[in-house]
């Protein structure tokens, strides 16, 4: 397996990065979006879904920024208002390999950089079995005031641990989302749960729990 060197920091993405969710779980996470925009605008079901869908995946990854465009709203007010209609914690166990693969990076400094809020992650953590602890700070729209993919919270990261971007490994389960900004700031860039070849990421890992082989 392909080995990354000179890493300090861990740069973690949460959803579909700790662990890998089910389609029942993407939905709600949509139907969260959806929720937001129609108590903002009025608009039913089917118009919400057609207008959500033409900027997704078109004008932005980002369904957050997707929802807070459409409502009219901050995406910092879009990220925390998602979270009152969306619930992880029913489609997560607790996971004793990801628990077994943080006890052998104890001598990394992780930073969570995540498109959610900081309540909610620690919940899921919680279920996960994952101690907060092992993090130094959550990075989050509460923190910097926008989403990935927006640089804003990479550059913040970066500040904080004061390293060279190349002594960053960002590790996430979107391209778009997580890798391509973190990329174009020099940092080293790993995608996990995935099985394709070609990629701008410096490693592609089937499973989350291969980073432990990546770095060791």
């Amino acid at each position: 397996m392909q080995k990354i060197s000179g890493v300090s920091v861990c740069i973690w993405d949460f959803d579909g990065t700790l662990y890998r969710p089910t389609p029942a779980l993407t939905q709600a996470i949509i139907e969260a979006d959806y929720e937001l925009i129609m108590r903002h605008t009025g608009w039913d079901k089917a118009k919400t879904v057609e207008e959500f869908h033409k900027i997704y995946k078109v004008k932005t990854p980002s369904s957050t920024e997707t929802a807070a465009e459409l409502a009219g709203i901050s995406v910092q007010e879009a990220a925390i208002e998602c979270e009152l209609y969306k619930d992880r914690r029913p489609f997560l166990s607790r996971d004793q390999r990801l628990i077994d693969m943080f006890a052998k990076l104890t001598h990394y400094t992780h930073y969570f950089l995540v498109n959610g809020i900081q309540e909610k992650v620690r919940e899921s953590l919680d279920v996960l079995g994952v101690s907060p602890d092992i993090f130094r700070e959550f990075v989050t729209a509460e923190v910097v005031g926008v989403n990935k993919p927006q640089p804003d919270g990479f550059r913040y990261i970066m500040e904080k641990t004061g390293f060279p971007a190349d002594a960053h490994l960002m590790i996430g389960d979107r391209v778009a989302v997580d890798l391509v900004p973190a990329k174009a700031l020099g940092m080293k860039t790993c995608l996990v749960w995935s099985e394709v070849t070609d990629s701008i990421a410096d490693v592609v890992l089937p499973e989350v729990y291969g980073v432990v082989s990546v770095l060791g």
